[in-house]
């Protein structure tokens, strides 16, 4: 059994894949496996997958038969994964030599934490631009318990590392197609304190073909993921939700998603429909919720 699986879902990144692949295998903390998920690529990736693989016996390779979606493809990682720890790495993204090493030392003094660094920002050729994660997107989550602010915060998911036993409950929703990450984030950071680091570990590719660069088109798939992710947290831990992190779920479903919508297309239907529809759900749970605390009180 390897100490640390290394989850990297795959999909139509054939420029950037055999890098971020030898950067895995080129650690200096060598006791891994690397389970690559190709979600059905439409370009040459499996192929490199599988050039790599036949030279690497610590390469794991799933092939999709038909698109899934990037959900899907991490949780068939984690669930074909047996190392101790859990860390992730996107198909175009890189590490730097030590990641591991650096991440595992910390974890040795408390396994339970979830451990992420900071990235150093790269474009289509790998070359630096200069620009770090923690400054270009302000709101990096701090140390230990941060559920309150987890939610409109920023993190790099292929710069976290996690104990495998803590997320056996867990997963990414596959009812969200943008942020199933902030979701997963956020049933961490209700049961496990973490740790940031500084150092600039892992290298964050913009490229006109990921998520974080360029026009975004889907203006109603950014609204319906909003929309379901504020319903899940209500749901999941309304009682529990402190003004703090009412403040931050209402910026990141109700706020972000507009921005979005007007910015990239401010004509977008949609534009006219969530802004409201939104709101009126978060003020609702919000008010069942105040109506609760007050009974109980009463009650006691």
């Amino acid at each position: 059994m390897p100490v640390v699986s290394v989850i990297m879902p795959s999909y139509n990144h054939e420029k950037f894949i055999h890098e971020a692949i030898e950067s895995v295998l080129g650690q200096t903390f060598r006791d891994l496996e690397l389970i690559i998920i190709d979600d059905r690529s439409k370009d040459n990736s499996q192929q490199i997958i599988d050039e790599l693989a036949q030279k690497d016996n610590r390469i794991k390779k799933i092939f999709h038969r038909e698109n899934f979606g990037i959900a899907k493809t991490i949780n068939e990682g984690i669930k074909n994964s047996t190392g101790k720890y859990i860390a992730l790495i996107a198909s175009d993204d890189m590490w730097v030599s030590e990641k591991l090493e650096k991440q595992l030392k910390i974890l040795e003094a408390d396994e339970n934490l979830v451990v992420w660094c900071n990235s150093a920002i790269i474009d289509s050729n790998s070359n630096l631009t200069g620009e770090i994660t923690s400054e270009k997107y302000k709101n990096a989550t701090p140390h230990g318990y941060v559920f309150e602010e987890i939610v409109n915060s920023w993190i790099s998911g292929s710069g976290i590392i996690m104990k495998r036993e803590n997320i056996q409950d867990m997963r990414y929703s596959e009812n969200l197609k943008y942020l199933n990450d902030t979701q997963f984030y956020a049933d961490l950071a209700y049961k496990y304190q973490f740790y940031y680091m500084e150092e600039t570990l892992s290298k964050y590719r913009l490229h006109g073909d990921n998520a974080s660069f360029g026009e975004i088109t889907d203006i109603k798939g950014w609204y319906q993921d909003s929309l379901v992710l504020c319903v899940y947290i209500f749901q999941e831990y309304g009682s529990r939700l402190s003004y703090k992190a009412l403040k931050n779920i209402f910026y990141k479903t109700c706020i972000v998603p507009f921005m979005i919508g007007t910015q990239n297309d401010p004509l977008n239907k949609f534009n006219f429909i969530y802004p409201v529809i939104i709101p009126l759900t978060f003020i609702s749970f919000t008010v069942k919720n105040i109506s609760k605390r007050i009974t109980g009180r009463i009650t006691k």
